[in-house]
């Protein structure tokens, strides 16, 4: 790729690397993993980018490369499936403010999104990242009737997770 190209890139990536962080947090623990595994998106999302044709949003394309990079890394690794320890990462997940009404739920809800499946997280993350059913689909390679199927069945999971007294 020339560096006409690269400039572009380098700002989509500056602009919403949050994406990646986020996938990041859900598949990989704090330290090295983690490190790896952000390295590894950017590298695949550069060697997607001179592929990428705008037809879709920029974000759903990244989410895609993220999500199936972190899976596939992941099942790739010898220890096999990392688990987060959700209490260390929580500190980093943005609470929703100061004195937010739900401050206090977040932590508990990260450590019910932890405790499903990797496709469940990958949905779950998408979901409360408020993108739509449509993008959703698109990006876990579904239906759009099938991801509301899906996170109905995940929100149900949530539910009786969060009101167990595990958590």
């Amino acid at each position: 790729m020339s560096a006409a190209d690269e400039q572009p890139f380098l700002a989509l990536l500056n602009e919403h690397q949050g994406i990646l962080h986020r996938v990041c947090q859900l598949y990989a623990p704090v330290g090295e993993e983690r490190r790896d595994l952000f390295q590894e998106m950017v590298v695949q999302l550069w060697r997607a980018w001179p592929n990428y044709r705008q037809a879709a949003k920029v974000t759903t394309w990244m989410y895609q490369i993220a999500l199936n990079t972190a899976i596939s890394t992941l099942r790739r690794s010898k220890r096999g499936f990392l688990r987060v320890d959700w209490n260390e990462t929580l500190s980093q997940v943005p609470q929703p403010g100061p004195d937010g009404a739900y401050a206090e739920e977040v932590p508990r809800l990260y450590r019910a999104i932890a405790r499903l499946s990797d496709v469940e997280k990958a949905i779950a993350l998408l979901y409360l990242d408020d993108l739509s059913y449509d993008e959703i689909a698109t990006i876990a390679g579904i239906t759009t009737g099938n991801a509301r199927v899906k996170m109905n069945r995940i929100r149900e999971k949530l539910r009786v997770l969060l009101e167990s007294d595990e958590l």
